[in-house]
């Protein structure tokens, strides 16, 4: 098991608020309750095998290439020493994205279908000269016979306009998945694929990804450390 996380905040390129909106209810999704070592298959069923990259303070990150994309898909482990309900009742605070997220303008919740089912619109403020991202991100939440707690999200573009000057990310998955531990903390887990569309070099994002899980955990445990998750409760 990871070591327990050093909570610190970590100024990064733009990637963690890409994978806001997955990881705000998302940047992703495939709906079932896989376990972290087997989850992401994107949107394909790729054999590709994850890759270590590096490992930190605890958090281990991890690559892979996946089919029909030039861009990897890239997943993080580690134990937040924060509990479960605190992690889901951050996470699903979409305007509080801007908190806790480098480039995150504004987050909200589109459509609430359920308690367990959400549609969340994120915008993303880039610096020069890449133009603003966006992206309506369609979020569900599950537990599994273990307790684990599954987060699965997908891109979708049919609910909201695109405005001018803002690029849509139309493709991207992603899953988290937090499993309760008996002294409070939380096993903690995501796996994320996008293609952020546009100009961006696969080279580039592919490079960006490497240290992307460990200023996303970074931000997260301390967010979800804030007063206001004291009362945090799990729906299921």
């Amino acid at each position: 098991m990871a070591k327990p996380l050093r909570l610190r905040i970590r100024k990064t390129l733009p990637l963690m608020s890409f994978t806001l909106p997955f990881t705000l209810i998302s940047i992703i999704i495939f709906i079932n309750t896989a376990k972290a070592s087997d989850a992401i298959s994107t949107s394909d069923s790729s054999s590709h095998h994850w890759t270590p990259s590096k490992q930190r303070d605890g958090i281990s990150s991890y690559t892979r290439d996946v089919d029909n994309s030039k861009y990897k898909a890239v997943k993080g482990v580690t134990t937040l020493p924060v509990s479960t309900a605190r992690l889901f009742a951050a996470i699903n605070d979409a305007p509080a994205c801007p908190e806790w997220a480098d480039t995150c303008k504004e987050s909200y919740v589109q459509q609430a279908v359920s308690a367990h089912e959400f549609f969340i619109y994120t915008l993303n403020d880039l610096p020069w000269p890449v133009k603003n991202r966006d992206v309506l991100a369609h979020v569900t939440w599950s537990q599994t016979s273990e307790g684990a707690v599954v987060m699965h999200s997908r891109a979708v573009n049919n609910k909201v306009a695109v405005e001018k000057g803002v690029v849509r990310i139309e493709l991207a998955t992603a899953q988290w998945r937090f499993l309760p531990l008996a002294d409070g903390s939380t096993e903690a887990s995501f796996e994320i694929h996008m293609d952020p569309n546009g100009s961006i070099p696969s080279w580039l994002l592919n490079r960006l990804i490497l240290n992307s899980p460990f200023s996303t955990f970074d931000n997260l445990a301390k967010q979800a450390a804030k007063e206001k998750y004291a009362d945090a409760a799990l729906p299921f």
